[in-house]
């Protein structure tokens, strides 16, 4: 478990140095999609505040923390970018405001077949017996769709920038890297995500400069997308689709006996 990295919570739930963090509820039209199933329901309107780390919680739906710690748990290639107690504590908060016959699964890919995806699920599964229903719902991811994007290469960079930004908001994560209480598990932070990507990151962290920083490991990040799009799929076809990038999909199931 690292204290250290989870500091990225603060960030990424749009943080401040010291408190409680604040999430908006979703708003009417967004509930009313799921009025009919009532766990899918709870999963939209159910508060509740998660532990983070260094005296801190984020407060928010259930369906936000689930789309948040999507996000901060995505991978690259199956290689963890950060390591974080956030999305085992949202687990455990889920679990114990849903029953035992409700499995959920919340999945971030900014476009089909990415290879950098994050999700998380709690439940168990069920029955292969079980009549099961399900629900879909869609929370904002904290990213917006990317635009002008007519190539591959020009949708990587959008998605890597978009990442690395919500990871690491320029104007906030400056303060915490001048803040002698924070600035260490910031800057290591940092290094935790630059070490998988391997990049240097040493000068800009050393100038307290975040906006170099993100350019470094977005740059990185972008040729790995990249790459991958064009390993996986003929060059000479449509750009993939990007929309996805603004959202977390949901799936809440329940069933009976």
């Amino acid at each position: 478990m690292s204290t250290v990295l989870d500091v990225a919570i603060c960030l990424l739930l749009i943080g401040v140095a010291v408190g409680t963090l604040a999430v908006a509820v979703p708003d009417d039209d967004w509930r009313s999609t799921v009025d009919g199933d009532p766990a899918a329901a709870s999963v939209g309107a159910v508060t509740a505040t998660v532990p983070v780390a260094n005296d801190h919680d984020a407060h928010g739906t259930l369906a936000q923390h689930l789309a948040r710690a999507s996000v901060l748990a995505a991978t690259l290639d199956g290689e963890r970018l950060l390591e974080s107690t956030y999305p085992g504590a949202t687990r455990r908060a889920v679990e114990r405001r849903t029953t035992g016959r409700v499995r959920i699964t919340a999945r971030w890919r900014p476009y089909p077949d990415a290879a950098l995806a994050g999700g998380l699920t709690v439940g168990p599964k069920p029955p292969s017996t079980a009549d099961v229903a399900a629900t879909r719902l869609s929370v904002d991811s904290g990213m917006a769709v990317p635009e002008g994007v007519d190539s591959t290469e020009s949708l990587a960079t959008a998605v890597a920038d978009a990442y690395i930004d919500r990871l690491f908001p320029p104007e906030r994560t400056r303060i915490r890297l001048v803040d002698r209480r924070v600035a260490s598990r910031t800057a290591d932070r940092y290094r935790s995500l630059a070490a998988v990507l391997g990049v240097d990151v040493a000068e800009p962290l050393a100038d307290a400069s975040p906006k170099q920083a993100n350019e470094r490991l977005a740059s990185e990040l972008a040729d790995r997308l990249e790459a991958g799009m064009e390993s996986g799929s003929d060059t000479a076809g449509p750009v993939p689709d990007g929309t996805a990038t603004a959202d977390v999909e949901i799936v809440v199931r329940r069933w009976e006996p």
